[in-house]
């Protein structure tokens, strides 16, 4: 079990990483929109969890 875990985290330290350096590299108006855009698919998420609890 315990080597399932440290793979998973090296896996998401080496994806993090590559995110990071690709967003860095990215200009400013680009990342503005990757942020907005991210943010919008968090808030459409919990519209989603939200509404199929409502909906029961």
């Amino acid at each position: 079990m315990e080597k399932i875990i440290e793979k998973a985290k090296e896996l998401y330290l080496h994806y993090a990483e590559q995110i990071i350096t690709w967003y860095d590299g990215l200009e400013q108006l680009y990342q503005y929109g990757v942020f907005f855009l991210g943010i919008v698919f968090v808030l459409l998420v919990v519209a989603y969890v939200v509404l199929s609890r409502i909906t029961r």
